[in-house]
């Protein structure tokens, strides 16, 4: 899968509950028509007893490892199909629909037509993530919830089931509004 991604977390109670994706009965029933599946969910305990399992002497891991200590869950399904048709438009936009609002950004969008394959990175305002990668016979969403910054998403690849690809071929994440309004201040 040229999109792959295998992650979603989150940092606070409020955090948690702002970002948590709600994967509808029909979503999930996805799995009994997938030949493979991923389905991850991680919580703040969790999360913090994998990362002790990060050296800090390895730079990656070191990295991956400060990433996390600001997260507090993960969230993914992803579904591998023989053959094309097994889950329709409607099942992606009940995802899409949960991203929408004043409190979501759309930040990497990346759709081929020839392929029939999109990759889309939505931004909550308090730093989680959403990300939808389709292909014909492949879906997957992943929910970062708490904060974390585009940027940082490519450390994370490897770790914790993570592909080492996590961003789309030649995708640009841009920083969150928080961080870019931190650079603004300090540059004053």
């Amino acid at each position: 899968m040229r999109y792959q991604f295998v992650l979603a977390l989150a940092v606070s109670v409020g955090a948690l509950a702002a970002q948590q994706l709600k994967f509808t009965a029909a979503f999930e029933r996805l799995s009994e028509k997938a030949t493979e599946t991923v389905n991850v969910s991680l919580d703040p305990q969790t999360l913090g007893f994998a990362s002790k399992f990060l050296s800090d002497g390895n730079k990656d891991e070191a990295q991956a490892k400060k990433v996390v200590s600001k997260l507090t869950g993960i969230q993914v399904r992803s579904f591998e199909f023989d053959k094309e048709g097994a889950y329709t438009e409607a099942d992606v936009n009940d995802i899409r629909a949960q991203v929408k609002g004043p409190e979501w950004s759309l930040i990497v969008s990346s759709r081929s037509k020839k392929d029939r394959e999109s990759a889309e990175i939505y931004l909550h305002r308090d730093g989680g993530l959403v990300i939808i990668a389709a292909e014909p016979k492949e879906l997957t969403v992943v929910n970062i919830m708490g904060k974390i910054d585009p940027s940082e998403l490519r450390s994370l690849g490897g770790q914790f089931g993570v592909p080492k690809n996590i961003m789309p071929e030649g995708a640009t994440p841009k920083p969150s509004p928080a961080k870019a309004k931190d650079k603004d201040e300090d540059e004053e």
